[in-house]
């Protein structure tokens, strides 16, 4: 199980993709790990685009570019491990 207290810090990425490919690898190792995603975007820049919106008669969404950047963690004693399962390092 990996914890707040026992874990270390493996990738930061933001493509979903290479989140899903460091996912296989580390399923495949048998190493466990937790992600956490943090949206990147200001309630600011969420207002304006919302506002945007409403003004133009469009879709929230097509003015919406929220992102989002995962970070993804591993035990301390298998971040070794997980490094080169993931890098060949």
């Amino acid at each position: 199980m990996v914890t707040m207290f026992n874990r270390k810090l493996l990738a930061t990425e933001s493509d979903p993709q290479q989140v899903g490919h460091i996912k296989d690898v580390l399923q495949q190792a048998g190493i466990p790990y937790s992600i956490d995603p943090l949206r990147c975007g200001t309630r600011f820049g969420q207002a304006r685009d919302a506002g945007m919106a409403a003004q133009f008669g469009m879709r929230y969404s097509m003015f919406n570019a929220t992102t989002y950047v995962y970070r993804i963690y591993v035990r301390r004693r298998d971040h070794g491990r997980a490094r080169q399962a993931l890098y060949g390092k």
